[in-house]
């Protein structure tokens, strides 16, 4: 073994869960972000964890409400969920721009990702600060899901997402 640098420890350490995080925006829309750091954190309450960088819209629009959707999408979307982590929701509406379907939640405000594997709906608990990061800790509130979605994972760092067989 060698000593190796964090960008290649991630890349050696795909495939990871990808999904497309949602958020409300002021204006009444919902912003997508591509997030593949997630995990679920407790069973009771059911409770995962999103980190996300200091600098994101995402994380501004999630304290603000206190809530967000992550949508475990489907390989459907593989083109225009990996091009929502090559832009910045400040200046385009991924959904409508990439042609992603939205369908309203059942108990949070952000609308989450239609036809996904599974769609947690999350009211945020706590946050850490580590250090270039925020750590967003949420209780799930709802959960769907449908087997027959083939789901995403994030290859070779987040160059490339396919589904695993």
């Amino acid at each position: 073994m060698k000593d190796i640098n964090i960008g290649q420890a991630q890349r050696l350490t795909a495939p990871c869960p990808f999904a497309l995080l949602s958020a409300k925006r002021a204006d009444g829309g919902t912003n997508l972000m591509a997030v593949s750091w997630w995990s679920y954190l407790s069973n009771h309450p059911p409770t995962l964890g999103v980190c996300l960088s200091k600098k994101g819209l995402s994380g501004g629009l999630i304290r603000e409400s206190g809530e967000f959707g992550l949508s475990v999408v489907g390989e459907q979307l593989k083109d225009a969920a990996l091009r929502c982590g090559t832009c910045s929701g400040r200046t385009v509406d991924k959904a409508a721009e990439f042609e992603i379907p939205l369908e309203d939640a059942a108990v949070i405000a952000p609308q989450v990702v239609s036809g996904s594997r599974v769609v947690f709906e999350c009211r945020l608990t706590d946050t850490k600060e580590v250090a270039d990061h925020v750590l967003y800790i949420a209780e799930i509130v709802a959960i769907r899901g449908g087997e027959e979605v083939r789901q995403l994972f994030a290859f070779d760092g987040y160059a490339r997402l396919d589904s695993v067989n």
